[in-house]
């Protein structure tokens, strides 16, 4: 570990990076900071360091629907994890990082092709792990799946 937490930390996180600049006042934006992020049309909608809530926007497109026309669950998934961890890392000091060690998944709806709103929450923010918590919403409101997770902080 001792190579891999050099890297980590030695490293300029890019997501971190944005994060801080958009807690420091730029508009929404895009995320073009992280290749899969781009993928699932991720846009960075709020920040909110004192409630410790990020609200990331989504939009798949057709080429990430599964057979029977459903966003795949491991993205769904994905979607989850980026509206927590990206809660954390905006959360941490700069050079900070943070990686998911455990996380848990509840799918309740299948997930169309449409605009869709991750709300990432962080329920406690220790030294050596956080506790996080995330819902994806459909456009019309309607609660899609939800997670839990735990993050290892390296500081």
């Amino acid at each position: 570990m001792g190579v891999c937490w050099q890297v980590m930390c030695r490293t300029p996180n890019p997501d971190q990076q944005l994060l801080h600049a958009f807690a420091n006042g730029a508009p929404p934006c895009a995320i073009d900071s992280n290749p899969l992020a781009k993928l699932l049309g991720t846009t960075l909608i709020e920040l909110n360091r004192d409630a410790r809530t990020v609200r990331l926007g989504f939009a798949p497109t057709s080429g990430l629907l599964q057979g029977a026309g459903v966003v795949q669950g491991g993205l769904v998934c994905a979607m989850l994890d980026f509206a927590m961890a990206f809660a954390t890392l905006a959360c941490l000091e700069e050079g900070d990082a943070a990686a998911t060690a455990n996380l848990n998944v509840s799918y309740l709806r299948a997930v169309r092709d449409e605009n869709l709103l991750a709300t990432g929450s962080i329920d406690h923010l220790g030294k050596k792990l956080a506790f996080a918590r995330a819902e994806l919403l459909a456009a019309n409101g309607t609660l899609l799946a939800t997670a839990n997770s735990t993050l290892a902080i390296f500081r």
